[in-house]
């Protein structure tokens, strides 16, 4: 079984990396995929420059890797050192070409410095830089706290040659509004696809409403937001309340005379 499955993976690592529109008629016609897996192979192109902020254990990563190819780049963020273990060896079974993927141990905020990282249960994927009460923190008796480097995007991002961001993907469990602050000169010169998960039940821990980012985007030049159903389609935004209700949502802001075309099929 262990092979097989090993040969499955490494199967649809070729398809994302050299037929992505196959790939992402198979995942539709499966109709067991996760939404934000046919998002990403629908919107991210090969040779791409893309960020995962909040990386987790690399599922994304890899795929994102086998999408933009030898000649793109992935910086993965995630503050664990536990996780970003686990990450990499998400990345030596699910993307033959890695080496693209440059990972770094740290949380995205508005500026450099240290932070604490909570972990309830030991659910690396609901860690954060705040403690919360629903999903994994509920009734949480066990919450492991440990210091962490964090990372301002815009410094970040003035280091490469060139500096050039394409997608960003980024989910931090209420921590989206601070790691886009500290991406403020970023987001108007580069305009990247932004795609981002926004839960009032997290950032609330933050103080701000999950509206607080549209905002923010809305700021920085972006004109055209989208949620994303369950079949990774793209539906209009059409009141900021829709994400300011407590549940979580993934969000995409483009700019539609710079993103219209990578957008526009999936729109719904």
């Amino acid at each position: 079984m262990k092979s097989l499955h090993a040969a499955r993976l490494r199967g649809e690592a070729l398809l994302a990396g050299y037929m992505p529109s196959v790939y992402h008629g198979i995942l539709r016609a499966w109709g067991r995929s996760n939404s934000m897996k046919l998002l990403l192979v629908a919107i991210v192109r090969r040779d791409d420059i893309v960020f995962d902020v909040g990386a987790n254990k690399g599922i994304f990563t890899a795929l994102i890797s086998n999408l933009v190819g030898s000649a793109g780049r992935v910086h993965a963020f995630e503050p664990s050192p536990d996780t970003c273990a686990l990450l990499r060896a998400t990345l030596a079974a699910r993307a033959p070409n890695s080496a693209n993927v440059v990972v770094n141990t740290a949380a995205v905020g508005t500026e450099d410095g240290v932070a604490t990282l909570h972990t309830p249960r030991e659910d690396h994927g609901q860690a954060s830089l705040k403690t919360h009460d629903t999903g994994s923190w509920a009734g949480v008796a066990a919450v492991r706290s440990t210091k962490v480097n964090v990372l301002a995007l815009d410094p970040y991002v003035a280091r490469q040659v060139p500096p050039r961001v394409d997608v960003v993907k980024m989910d931090v469990e209420g921590a989206e509004l601070l790691a886009l602050r500290g991406f403020s000169a970023g987001l108007r010169s580069l305009q990247p696809v932004v795609v981002c998960e926004l839960c009032g039940a997290w950032t609330r821990a933050f103080d701000y409403e999950p509206g607080a980012v549209i905002d923010e985007l809305r700021a920085a030049g972006y004109d055209s937001f989208f949620l994303v159903d369950d079949r990774g389609e793209l539906r209009q935004l059409a009141d900021v309340r829709q994400v300011n209700d407590g549940e979580s949502h993934d969000l995409v802001a483009v700019v539609a005379a710079r993103h219209g075309s990578r957008v526009r099929q999936m729109v719904r």
